[in-house]
Formats: C-alpha cells, structure tokens, sequence
C-alpha cells in the first residue's frame, strides 16, 4: 500500500513540474496575456499548426535557383574548406555552411549531392538536383533552416506591440502565419531573407526594452546578413536618441560595426565588402527610378522620397513604438514602389504591415492585390521564377511545358503586359503608404495633450 502511496505521490508531482514547464514555455512563446486567456492560446495553437502544416506541403515540392546556389556557395565552405565562397554575405553563408554540416553529419543521404553541390556549371547541376531520386528530402531539409528563424519571427512578431491588446496580438500572430509573402518566399521560392529579418525583429524588440546599444549593434548585424536594414539605420537611430550624446554614441556605434565587418574582409579576403556591395547591380536597384536632367545632373526619385519620409519621422515630438514600426512599412514600401526589386524584396515590408493591417483592415486586402500583382510581375525573370518552380515534381514536364512568355507574345508584347502590372502595383504600394502615413497623422494627433493640440 505504502508503495503504491508513494508511486501515485511521484506521479503527481511529475505531472506538477511537467505542467510548470509548460506553463513556463508557453509564457515565454505566447505572453502571459495571451497564455492566460484559454479561447486565445487555442486560437494561437489552431493558427500555428495549420501555418505549420501549409509550410510542410510545399516544402519538398518547389523552389527557385538561388536556393541551389546558397547551399553551393555552402558546400564550398564544407566540402572544400573555401571560406570566401560568398564574402559579401559572409555572415549568411557561415549559417548555410554551418547547418549543412549538421544535416550532412546526421543525414546520409545529403551526401550524395556533394557532387552535385560542387558543380559550378548552373545549368547541369540544377538538371541533377532537380532530377535525384532524393531531391524532396534535401529540399525539405533545406527548408527547414528556413523554417527555424521564421518560428523566430513568429514569435517576436507577437511582442512588438498591442501590449494590453491580447486579442489584436493574436490577430498579428495570425497574419504572420498565413501571410502570403511570407509563405511564397520562404518555402516556395526559397530565399533566405527570413534570417535577416529574424535579426532586425531582435533589434526593434530591444529598441522597444530600451536597450538601445544592443538595438543599434544587432541591427549592425542584420546589415551584415542582408544590406536592406540599413534604411531602418537613420529611424531608429531618431527613435532611440535622448539626447545629442546618444546620437553621437548610436551612430558610431552602427559605424564601428559595419567597420568591423570591412576590417575582417580586408584581413581576410584582401578586398573591401563594403565597396563591392555598392558596386553591385543590387545597389544599382535603389538608384533605378530616376529624372535625368541635363548632362550629368540627375535626380534619384527613391533617395528623394526616403529622405522625406526620414525628415518627417524627425520632426515628430513624441515618436512612439508603434510609429517607428509605420514607418519602417512606409520606408519598404516606397523602395518596392519606386526601385527595380526582386520578389523577395517584398518579404521586408510584412513584419511591419502586420501591425498596420489591424489599425487599418483594407491595408491587408491591398497587399493580397501585391501579392496577386506579383505572381505577373515574376514572368520578368523567366521561367526560372515562374513554370520551373515545381521542376522536382516532374522535370521532363515542367521543362517541355510552353512558359508564359510565349503565351504572352502570342497577343501582346511581355515586356509592356508586365510593365502595365508592375506600374499597377507601384501605384497600389504608394497608396498603402499614403494610408500608413494618415494612420500616423492620426496616431501623433491622439498622443498629444490638449495643450499640445492647440499650440499644433
């Protein structure tokens, strides 16, 4: 009797700490107030598992040919031990190298593509890839690292705001999930900007603690991981700022950081990372959209409208959280609107229009209009990015299959039928930037006291 007594004790207090350890993970997942309302954690769950089941489906069955050449930059570094295989994304690429060392040591059969992976001719090893017997195995694994930083974003996405607003937190959770963009660009054509917008969601979440060196140094690091950040760079700076020191100390301290990535690629490449990313097409892109004026003298549209856009953030009194996160959705949409971009350049806008989408619901109709606008827009970049995308499924099909170019060309020219498509969704981005910036007009208004108001 004793014995049983004492098994049933035992039992008790396993279910006890079992269920303070789930208590403890859920807190720190969810947030308390979400956590403690039962209707919303189930909703929390119900949303993560079916987000998490729509991933799994396309993990194995498309991607896009940048994939491929990420892991073989990768392979480089593992295989062959070359650490320079993609110095202008060191950072990236060590993360790649890193975790294809994890699945190669515990997976067999990633190995079998260690021939394929170190093929540099594009063509031919893409045909291989493709075509293995093993190929949804390896992408799915691929994927998954993918996969592990936006469970990253997911979670930090549901902190950045609506603090005594649980049900709106949710609401943000919920658009994450089931975002289209975030869902296309991560699992169906494969890039890794997830990762660093995992690292600038880290930034902005200790810019919101007021932990605003290590903000400034973590967004040095996302820089670092994807050069698009930098826009963020001037914002936060303004936002995080108390007085003329800190603005002294913040800037040098994102200074000293991208410095220090340029003193390592000089130390260890023999060239400068820093001048090679501005001389790249990618840099080119912001400059793309401009007014040619006489001779020389021209006008870079999108360096005009971001300056606007940072002269206005700067001359609001009392710039709150929420604001910061307006306006880096303002500064991305307008760089999509009036810049040459690639469809993953899309990705940066969502994690600050999630927030936006629950102030201002059309918000989030319009950008299923971008998102639907898109899918034209990609037959720029040819049947790559368009009826090769489920290749694995069946390669001899999808190569043999007419693309929509030629079907284009058979009733009007391709380059003015995307053209007319991309104009239409500059023009839908510029209002989603015009209704941002209203919503920040109203914001400002409502955070002002009534003497405020009228000396306004």
């Amino acid at each position: 009797m004793l014995k049983i007594l004492s098994w049933s004790n035992y039992l008790k207090s396993r279910e006890m700490k079992i269920s303070h350890i789930k208590d403890k993970i859920g807190r720190a997942a969810l947030t308390s107030n979400v956590f403690e309302n039962k209707k919303l954690s189930r909703l929390v769950y119900k949303y993560f598992l079916i987000g998490i089941f729509i991933r799994l489906i396309f993990m194995p069955f498309f991607f896009q040919r940048d994939l491929l050449s990420t892991f073989q930059r990768a392979a480089e570094t593992v295989f062959v031990g070359n650490f320079g295989s993609d110095f202008q994304q060191i950072l990236t690429n060590s993360i790649h190298s890193v975790y294809l060392f994890i699945i190669k040591s515990i997976v067999p059969v990633v190995d079998q593509f260690q021939d394929i992976l170190l093929n540099q001719d594009t063509w031919w090893s893409w045909v291989g890839f493709t075509s293995h017997v093993n190929v949804f195995t390896v992408l799915t694994l691929f994927k998954i690292l993918y996969l592990i930083f936006d469970l990253g974003c997911m979670f930090l996405i549901i902190r950045l705001s609506f603090d005594n607003e649980p049900e709106n937190k949710v609401r943000v959770f919920k658009f994450w999930m089931f975002g289209p963009m975030v869902i296309f660009v991560s699992y169906i054509f494969a890039r890794h900007d997830i990762i660093g917008i995992f690292v600038t969601l880290i930034a902005l979440y200790l810019a919101k603690k007021d932990r605003k060196y290590w903000s400034i140094i973590v967004l040095a690091i996302a820089i670092a991981l994807r050069f698009f950040p930098i826009m963020l760079f001037p914002i936060l700076i303004l936002y995080l700022a108390r007085s003329k020191k800190d603005y002294i100390l913040l800037s040098s301290i994102g200074f000293v950081g991208l410095g220090a990535v340029e003193a390592f690629s000089y130390f260890y490449f023999g060239k400068s990372v820093l001048l090679s990313l501005l001389n790249t097409e990618h840099f080119n892109f912001i400059l793309s959209a401009k007014l040619e004026l006489i001779i020389h003298d021209r006008i870079f549209i999108f360096i005009v409208v971001y300056v606007i856009i940072i002269l206005s953030f700067l001359h609001i009194k009392k710039k709150s959280f929420d604001l910061l996160l307006n306006y880096g959705a303002m500064i991305f949409l307008t760089f999509v609107s009036l810049s040459y971009f690639h469809p993953q350049y899309v990705l940066w806008t969502v994690p600050f229009l999630v927030f936006t989408f629950i102030r201002r619901r059309s918000l989030a109709y319009y950008h299923w209009i971008q998102f639907a606008l898109l899918m034209v827009i990609l037959i720029y970049w040819g049947d790559q990015v368009t009826k090769l995308l489920p290749a694995p499924l069946d390669l001899r099909y999808f190569l043999y299959l007419t693309g929509p170019i030629p079907m284009i060309k058979r009733f009007f020219e391709p380059s003015k039928f995307v053209n007319i498509f991309r104009s239409v969704f500059t023009g839908v981005s510029l209002w989603m930037v015009y209704l941002i910036y209203r919503e920040n007009k109203k914001m400002i208004a409502d955070s002002l006291d009534p003497d405020e108001k009228k000396d306004d």
